[in-house]
């Protein structure tokens, strides 16, 4: 398998996070948000990745390919970023990519996604991502030097694909360690099993470092009631979906059954959306309140529009 290894900004999730300027990556990134703050913003599974390849943007495809074409197919991207403390860190990685020689348009649908509209070009696209959680990016790369394309050598490649091999035999034993003998339950039913081993999973304790161990509605701070909920749901999540820390809430029993039911959501402001199934009264003593807000960001934006879409009860 061949290697392409593209040296991007540090970010935490490049799914979109305008208000998140990379850290590195290159003079360009000096004064403006970088391209790469929208390589894991997917759209119904499909990422269009960008990297800086200098004046004539251009890629050398026919080292990867063997011969002067316009892209070059099954290839292996590797994502390196240099740690604000120091040292290039691997942080993602694109498989069985098509890396293009030349740069290329979004596609419009894609682009409706998108807060920064003349954030429109590509030179990468896969539909097999990784990214890895900030305090995760563990392996350093050594040898790529500061230039932002790099067509590795042997001895690394091999290292870094050993480090990637093992590192999705841990996720996805992760996923099917949570999906495990439910071969024969459907619905609702293996939707509420998975929920119980999500809970006993480190996705919860993700979620619960990140709402400081409240319920990000009401603020019932009792851990042990406290509830992992996806926003969209596991069964219409891809593989990086399920285990995304931004597709979760941390939530009360209470809150969480509205939630999963659909029948409160949050509008594109964080708003809360009542159904029109739940009168005054309900509304009343199932504590919910039209005051309640919560924080809405690029990098979940799409998980609530999933949401509100394909879940919420109007």
């Amino acid at each position: 398998m061949k290697i392409l290894y593209c040296r991007v900004g540090w970010m935490n999730s490049y799914r979109g996070n305008t208000t998140e300027k990379p850290l590195g990556g290159g003079k360009y990134n000096e004064n403006n948000i970088g391209y790469e703050v929208y390589n894991y913003l997917g759209y119904k599974g499909n990422y269009y990745g960008f990297v800086e390849v200098g004046i004539n943007n251009s890629i050398h495809v026919e080292r990867l390919c063997g011969e002067k074409a316009d892209y070059a197919e099954n290839i292996m991207v590797i994502w390196v970023a240099t740690n604000p403390n120091g040292g290039q860190y691997i942080i993602g990685w694109y498989e069985n990519a098509t890396v293009y020689r030349n740069l290329q348009n979004i596609p419009e649908n894609v682009m409706s996604i998108r807060d920064l509209k003349d954030y429109n070009i590509y030179n990468i696209y896969s539909n097999n991502v990784i990214l890895i959680e900030p305090q995760n990016r563990m392996y350093r790369v050594k040898g790529m030097g500061h230039i932002n394309i790099w067509y590795g050598n042997p001895e690394v490649d091999k290292d870094v694909l050993n480090y990637i091999k093992n590192y999705e035999y841990n996720y996805t034993n992760r996923i099917a360690e949570l999906e495990k003998n439910l071969t024969d339950i459907v619905g609702a039913e293996k939707e509420a099993v998975v929920k119980i081993r999500i809970n006993q999973d480190k996705f919860r304790e993700n979620l619960i470092k990140k709402y400081n161990g409240k319920c990000c509605l009401c603020g019932v701070n009792h851990i042990p009631l406290l509830v992992a909920s996806h926003i969209k749901p596991w069964a219409k999540s891809d593989s990086y979906e399920k285990l995304d820390t931004e597709n979760g809430l941390l939530l009360c029993p209470n809150h969480d059954k509205l939630f999963d039911s659909g029948l409160i959501s949050f509008d594109s402001n964080g708003n809360i959306i009542i159904s029109s199934q739940l009168d005054n009264h309900n509304q009343l003593f199932l504590n919910i309140r039209n005051s309640y807000k919560i924080n809405i960001t690029n990098d979940n934006a799409e998980y609530f529009k999933y949401h509100r879409n394909n879940i919420f009860i109007k």
